[in-house]
């Protein structure tokens, strides 16, 4: 899931080993069920993001081609 990332610099390493690095006012994307990401929500330095029409669209049609 897409969130907008409003707390200090920062940077993470999942349990998967994924990095994900944190700045302020950027967008980041980070699994939605995992327990950091929850610890970010409720700070309050993470608000979800809308999925955007055309992304949307572009997985439907990335989908379909697969078919």
């Amino acid at each position: 899931m897409k969130y907008l990332y409003s707390g200090p610099i920062s940077g993470v390493t999942l349990a998967d080993g994924q990095e994900i690095m944190l700045f302020p006012g950027k967008e980041v994307e980070m699994p939605e069920d995992h327990n950091y990401t929850r610890t970010l929500v409720a700070l309050g330095y993470l608000n979800p993001q809308p999925v955007s029409v055309a992304s949307v669209a572009t997985s439907f049609h990335t989908a379909e081609q697969g078919a």
